[in-house]
């Protein structure tokens, strides 16, 4: 036992709380940090993100029997969705009932998991592991997107359960049924989202540059547990087949989105993500060089992981399509797989390599969180609620005019919702009317406010009967 271990978890500890004041001075609100309570406190959790309501929502189609095969998701699979319709049951909380805590906590389930996958590591000491995988817990997986509900968590929780479970394979004698775990737990990962495909072609690319030799007879049984894990999870148990031509039809149009050619490619808007992205990577990459005097060079788990982490990036950062989501991948992913290699050096080396790690995660999450919605959507969420208590008109509804609609439906959830025109639209008690300028709209018998939906401009005019517009503002 190396000299001074018996401080290695009391160093763990240490850094533990300070991320959580460090988490909660940044306010980012992790899934175990709240109460689960909506409300418009500063100590309440962020409002949700239009993908988190997006799949929010979808989910709430299948628990009413809308088939994921049906919906029109370009993108996801249905594992997220049956997720939360299998916590619905368990919990038995109604769809209208779900918090965004509880939306989080959902996926919070799988930021477990992927901190458990540490556990099952070959070739590294308990201790290393333990502190690794709890560090990798406390701070989100590297970056707020393992607080969010979005398919992503998932996605990579399933991608590193395939990694480390093809390394178990590589250092047991049962080589076939480690090979068929891993290919179950890549198999789920596919069913999270077409993306997942890419990963696996560049994982393959990562073992020939790496491992130089890695096809064998077990490869089959890779291939067996992948194909069964992939339609049982895209199929909900086999009890929607035809999602799994829809995973084909969504790859097919991704590789127009991804690489530009559709009008749905959604561009970088902030490189500060991509940036801190790559200082995160960086810092891996660095202590690893560093390393080499205390660990010789050699093609060891942490450099093959290190080549497939860093191909994944530079895979995203070549493709027009970009949206922060698709970091959580290069972020999280080394915590898992590299970070235990380097718990070796030391209770000191251990300490300042995990206090560097915090800080970079902390501050990267400061900056990723100032691109959520606004805390106008809460204000908004409370001043609806007060006014439908209020109102004595007749039925209660609330008519949005064309738009960005998201998160919308999620904070309307409890109230009857017209989108677009309809008849009775001009006469609702509350209207949203998309601001396409700073020009106030005039309506009569309304009282006008504006609503800044998102941090990124996107903003409404919040018109309001008259005789409630006292209700409607009270604090």
């Amino acid at each position: 036992m190396e000299e001074g271990t018996p401080k290695r978890p009391l160093v763990l500890l240490g850094l533990m709380v300070a991320s959580f004041l460090l988490f909660s001075v940044l306010g980012v609100q992790p899934p175990y940090f709240s109460s689960g309570l909506s409300h418009p406190s500063s100590l309440g959790p962020s409002p949700l993100h239009a993908d988190e309501a997006v799949q929010w929502s979808l989910a709430k189609e299948m628990s009413e029997g809308v088939p994921y095969s049906s919906n029109n998701d370009r993108f996801h699979g249905p594992t997220l969705a049956a997720s939360l319709m299998a916590a619905s049951k368990v919990t038995g909380t109604a769809f209208t009932e779900m918090s965004e805590s509880y939306l989080r906590n959902v996926t919070g389930c799988y930021l477990v998991l992927l901190s458990l996958a540490v556990l099952a590591l070959p070739g590294v000491c308990l201790m290393s592991r333990v502190m690794a995988a709890v560090f990798c817990f406390v701070v989100g997986g590297g970056a707020p997107f393992g607080f969010y509900y979005v398919q992503e968590v998932l996605l990579v929780a399933g991608l590193a359960w395939g990694v480390v479970l093809w390394l178990r394979a590589e250092a047991s004698e049962r080589k076939m049924i480690w090979r068929l775990l891993s290919g179950a737990a890549f198999g789920f990962a596919l069913a999270c989202k077409v993306t997942a495909a890419a990963y696996l072609l560049l994982f393959f690319i990562a073992l020939m540059i790496v491992r130089k030799t890695w096809a064998d007879r077990h490869l089959l049984a890779f291939i067996a547990g992948l194909v069964a894990s992939w339609a049982f999870f895209q199929s909900v148990a086999f009890t929607d087949t035809p999602g799994l031509a829809t995973w084909w039809s969504q790859l097919a149009r991704s590789l127009g989105v991804a690489s530009g050619h559709s009008e749905d490619t959604l561009t970088v808007l902030n490189y500060w993500p991509w940036l801190w992205a790559a200082l995160w990577l960086a810092e891996f990459s660095t202590y690893r060089f560093l390393g080499q005097r205390f660990i010789p060079f050699c093609s060891g788990s942490y450099d093959f992981a290190l080549v497939f982490i860093g191909l994944l990036f530079g895979f995203h950062l070549l493709l027009p399509y970009k949206t922060p989501w698709l970091l959580y991948g290069v972020m999280a992913l080394p915590l898992v797989l590299v970070l235990p290699y380097h718990l070796s050096g030391g209770w000191r080396r251990d300490g300042m390599l995990l206090l560097g790690l915090l800080i970079s995660a902390g501050v990267a999450a400061g900056d990723f969180a100032s691109h959520s919605p606004t805390a106008d959507l809460r204000a908004f969420e409370a001043s609806t609620a007060r006014f439908k208590t209020a109102y004595n008109g007749g039925p209660f509804y609330v008519a949005i005019d064309d738009g960005h609609y998201w998160p919308l439906p999620y904070y309307l959830r409890h109230y009857q919702v017209g989108y677009g025109d309809f008849p009775a639209a001009a006469k609702a008690p509350l209207r949203l009317i998309l601001a396409n300028d700073t020009s106030e709209p005039k309506v009569a018998g309304y009282a006008v406010h504006r609503l800044t939906l998102r941090k990124d401009g996107t903003e409404y005019w919040v018109l309001v009967a008259k005789e409630y517009e006292s209700v409607f503002n009270r604090p």
